[in-house]
């Protein structure tokens, strides 16, 4: 305590003698650079405080947004909630329509890979068929038989000849290693051609002064024929098997498409459907104040159950459709002048034309009245003449069909009676037939006795050349004459098959 009231007063006689001018400079100059640096730190704490308030007013401008946006992250949960809650519950409907679609999708693929594998077989079997070829059988039977050939006709009709035989077997593709044995069946043209039958009937057997190689060769042609004949038709029946499964297939492929077709459509309506509930949940929105048109002196009204939100892009339309509708506005304006004007010279016309109508009936009345007396309904008169062009066209309607008529009914007779002839006609073919038949086994009988009796005619004894040689020419001419009786007889036969009339045979003469 002595020393600091020594250094106490020691300061005070320091400040109490006068200062030199060099310590008054020193003194001045502290006294500058402290006011300076007082007034440095003043503005430092300024600035802090500043950037303080500044770094506050952010912090909570950023509260403010983070509010903000957490009550709308909070508001979209509820809505993506509630849109889930739809979703689980149309679930199930999706999953059924979903599977629904896979299913039809895969039988549309199951049917296009069939259409395409019969596409397939038939493709090869129209190939395997045109490997066979025919023609090739019959040119072979045209290089072994030339025309020229005297036996030329016979062997043709014996190479075309269809025979009952057994079908070989066959090894089909696709089934178990067997075959199966069928009998060949000759009614593939339903037996219309009469010659066949009867070749049919006939036994076969070499023409005379014929080469019997040749012969067999011909049988063996006709052979491969039928063989080749026996494929191609197994290859038809295929070939037709094919076509039926393909046009089922092609059916249940537009079956197919149709339910795809409905079954897609049943997907959108659902998703429409789904979509029109989706969105019919309520969503929030944010608006700043600049953007709310609907302020009630500065402030939200307490109701805003009939307020709108619109784009910037819509109430700009909205805009721009009042110009629109102004404009439209004055062009049915001007439309309405230019109707009254129209309705104006309508209604003058109208009048001209009512006021000529009166004059014309009265003329009308008075006209009646001098001819007839009396005033008379053209209507009723009308309802009473007899219309002649109807009752002309009714005339020569019923004059057609009693033509008509008697048309159909000549032509009804002409078919009895051509049904007739064609009985008569079949009758008599059948006679013939008969007849042919009983010839044909008479001339073999007779053919067996004649070579019987050539036979026995070196080891009988007894009977003389003379009656030998008469009756051999009595047989040989007998033959002749049956011979010809047969031809003049397949003449008519076949004249009557051709043509359906008569023919006159030509006249036999019996010898001997």
């Amino acid at each position: 305590a002595a020393a600091g009231g020594g250094r106490a007063a020691a300061k005070r006689q320091e400040e109490s003698r006068e200062l030199s001018e060099v310590e008054k400079a020193e003194q001045y100059v502290r006294g500058v650079q402290l006011r300076y640096e007082k007034e440095r730190l003043i503005e430092k704490m300024e600035q802090t405080v500043t950037a303080f308030d500044e770094a506050v007013r952010n912090l909570r401008r950023e509260r403010f947004r983070l509010d903000g946006d957490l009550q709308m992250a909070h508001l979209r949960m509820l809505v993506l909630l509630q849109e889930l809650r739809l979703l689980k519950e149309f679930e199930k409907r999706d999953n059924t329509l979903v599977a629904k679609l896979d299913g039809k999708r895969e039988e549309k693929a199951d049917v296009v890979a069939k259409m395409a594998d019969c596409q397939e077989k038939l493709a090869a079997r129209k190939a395997e068929i045109d490997k066979l070829n025919p023609r090739q059988v019959f040119a072979e039977f045209g290089q072994l038989v030339p025309e020229t050939n005297k036996f030329h006709e016979q062997l043709l009709r014996l190479f075309k000849k269809k025979i009952k035989r057994q079908k070989k077997k066959v090894l089909k593709e696709g089934d178990e290693e067997g075959e199966e044995e069928e009998e060949e069946s000759d009614d593939d043209d339903d037996m219309s051609d009469l010659d066949e039958e009867e070749e049919e009937e006939e036994e076969e057997f070499c023409p005379p002064g014929c080469d019997p190689a040749l012969y067999e060769q011909v049988c063996e042609l006709r052979e491969k024929r039928l063989d080749q004949e026996e494929v191609l038709g197994e290859f038809q029946k295929a070939v037709e098997a094919l076509k039926k499964d393909k046009e089922s297939l092609v059916k249940k492929d537009k079956v197919m498409d149709a339910a795809l077709k409905q079954t897609e459509a049943e997907i959108q309506q659902f998703q429409t459907f789904k979509q029109q509930r989706l969105n019919e949940l309520h969503v929030v929105i944010t608006l700043k104040m600049h953007q709310v048109r609907c302020l009630v002196d500065g402030k939200l009204p307490p109701d805003l159950s009939h307020t709108i939100v619109f784009t910037n892009l819509g109430l700009r339309r909205l805009r721009e459709r009042i110009d629109e509708l102004k404009d439209e506005k004055e062009d049915l304006r001007k439309n309405q002048k230019l109707l009254r004007k129209q309705h104006l010279q309508l209604l003058k016309s109208k009048k001209v034309k009512e006021a000529r109508l009166k004059e014309l009936e009265a003329r009308a009345r008075d006209v009646q009245m001098l001819k007839f007396g009396q005033e008379v309904d053209l209507e009723v008169l009308e309802r009473m003449s007899v219309n002649t062009v109807a009752e002309e066209l009714k005339a020569q309607l019923q004059k057609l069909e009693l033509q008509n008529s008697r048309e159909l009914k000549a032509w009804e007779a002409q078919i009895q009676q051509a049904a007739a002839e064609l009985a008569n006609v079949t009758k008599q073919n059948t006679e013939k037939l008969e007849r042919v038949a009983e010839l044909t086994s008479a001339q073999h009988r007779l053919e067996k006795e004649l070579n019987g009796t050539q036979s026995r005619m070196v080891a009988e004894v007894g009977p003389s050349k003379e009656r030998m040689k008469a009756e051999r020419e009595q047989l040989v001419s007998l033959v002749k004459l049956q011979a010809r009786e047969m031809e003049a007889l397949k003449a008519e036969i076949n004249m009557l098959r051709r043509k359906g009339g008569h023919v006159y045979t030509p006249s036999v003469r019996k010898t001997g």
